[in-house]
């Protein structure tokens, strides 16, 4: 619409009403996006993902608007070579308290988002990406609930789709031959296959010890436990140096192998093997703080024998190609492999890094 004055002195007064809501519009300010949107997402979820004003889709990548916090884990699990961004908020003056242990404690309002896009080709130091979805956790009236927006092909758009989908996705790997992805956009349920511990739904990620790691924020390089805490989002936090932290799997810097590879376990595969998760009756306790050399897997019998396959253990010392666990992560055979919903193609380097840890353990069982 374009704003211009009357030009027929007989009919200016009738413009001048016709028009007056319209020239006001054309001189007013469009408030601005406020993170949270209108506030009703806590008792139904937004249409589309730009209704909570919490991320935007802009040269090719997803950013957090402001107000809004983009966070980055230590090491995450993996979803067929996906490119993930995080963001959280919280409505103000309600920040998120802190635990050395779990997921951070955080308030009823808060909003998290999980954005997943597919690189055309892994080779590329800039490449092609293509958003699939983003995923929001809401939390209201002490539970979470999870919601999935699909971007549409123009990557203009994401909507409320929660009906669940598999995506053949087609990308360049790293040595250059074709892979295609079965790509999995999750219903509600099948995102609560991960995201359920003791049968409640919760966030996996935002734990201190895969917080507690510098971000690239706008204004400069800093710790994330620190950010979150010098703007309100954190309570009660020590300093980051006293903070615990997990290894980053493939920076040997680090960590030893050990803690790279029991890092790489955690980020897959304790959001289920855990004494809480959907896992917990199969005996696995995979944090990587965990001590017990029986509930890590190793020399324990497989639980699941019915697909064992003749394996002994879920980690035999010394000896990669006898270890159960291993075989579940290369394999890509429904009902075999592990996790069993957030990938359709087999990590190379993540089984290369668990298969020199088992190699350097020492051999055999009693």
């Amino acid at each position: 619409m374009e704003c211009r004055p009357a030009i027929h002195r007989r009919t200016a007064a009738l413009v001048a009403l016709l028009s007056l809501g319209a020239l006001a519009g054309c001189h007013a300010k469009s408030e601005p996006c406020k993170p949270g949107g209108d506030g009703s997402y806590t008792q139904a979820p937004y249409s589309t993902l730009a209704e909570y004003c919490m991320v935007e889709l802009t040269d090719g990548g997803i950013a957090a608007l402001p107000g809004v916090m983009p966070y980055d884990l230590n090491t995450p699990l993996f979803t067929d070579y996906a490119v993930k961004t995080r963001t959280v908020w919280m409505p103000a003056g309600q920040p998120a308290n802190y635990s050395a242990d779990g997921v951070l404690d955080f308030p009823d309002g808060t909003v998290i988002t999980k954005s997943f896009g597919m690189r055309d080709d892994l080779r590329k130091a800039v490449p092609i990406v293509h958003w699939m979805e983003t995923r929001v956790l809401i939390k209201a009236a002490g539970a979470w609930q999870p919601y999935t927006y699909r971007w549409n092909d123009a990557q203009t758009e994401a909507t409320l789709d929660n009906a669940g989908a598999v995506v053949l996705v087609p990308l360049i790997g790293e040595d250059g031959g074709s892979l295609t992805s079965d790509y999995l956009v999750p219903t509600p349920a099948q995102c609560l296959l991960c995201h359920a511990n003791d049968s409640v739904a919760s966030p996996i990620g935002p734990k201190a010890r895969q917080l507690n790691k510098d971000y690239a924020y706008a204004d400069g390089g800093a710790n994330q436990l620190e950010r979150w805490t010098q703007a309100g989002f954190l309570s009660g936090a020590p300093d980051a140096g006293d903070a615990p932290r997990l290894a980053v799997w493939n920076d040997p810097t680090t960590g030893t192998l050990e803690q790279r590879a029991r890092a790489y376990l955690e980020g897959n595969c304790a959001h289920c093997h855990n004494p809480d998760g959907a896992a917990s009756d199969g005996g696995l306790v995979l944090w990587a703080s965990e001590t017990d050399p029986a509930q890590v897997g190793i020399c324990k019998a497989p639980f699941a024998n019915s697909i064992s396959a003749g394996y002994t253990a879920d980690i035999m010392p010394g000896s990669p190609e006898q270890s159960f666990l291993l075989y579940r992560l290369a394999s890509t055979e429904g009902g075999v492999m592990m996790p069993p919903v957030s990938r359709s193609l087999t990590d190379e380097e993540g089984v290369a890094l668990v298969s020199s840890w088992i190699a350097s353990l020492d051999g055999g069982c009693p």
